[in-house]
């Protein structure tokens, strides 16, 4: 990255230098020749200074980011699968946890659910019906 900005600083610099002397050359005959140097040095200044700048950006993902990004987009999403069940059927709770574990080909998969609520636990799981089907749920009476 230093690279890339040692080309913006030769950039300025040469154009603020090279604009400075074609300020102050002469009008004559000399001054078509004098211009076409001038933005010779330019280009030849520019393109040096291109040719160091190496683009060689690390684009390989960062899977352990991802898997723990993926693992907390699946948490909040079952817990907001079961908020939304509870409160359709008017069901107080205070909190829902979901506990994952991951499998060796690297699947993140629900192993219980843990809701914390004052209501009986036989209308809580009726009011989950299909989605507490497929998981352990536990009720914890508070």
């Amino acid at each position: 990255m230093t690279r890339l900005s040692d080309f913006f600083i030769t950039f300025c610099v040469s154009a603020v230098f090279i604009g400075a002397l074609l300020i102050i050359c002469p009008n004559g005959q000399m001054s078509k020749s004098v211009k076409y140097v001038l933005s010779l040095a330019f280009t030849l200044l520019i393109i040096s200074s291109a040719l160091k700048i190496d683009f060689d950006f690390n684009l390989k993902p960062d899977t352990e980011a991802i898997n723990s990004h993926t693992e907390a987009l699946d948490i909040k999403s079952a817990e907001y699968v079961y908020s939304h069940c509870l409160k359709a059927a008017n069901i107080e709770f205070s909190k829902i946890s979901v506990l994952t574990n991951k499998t060796e080909d690297e699947r993140i998969v629900i192993s219980k659910v843990l809701i914390f609520s004052k209501e009986d636990k036989n209308k809580i799981l009726s009011a989950l019906s299909v989605v507490a089907q497929n998981f352990e749920v536990e009720i914890i009476n508070e």
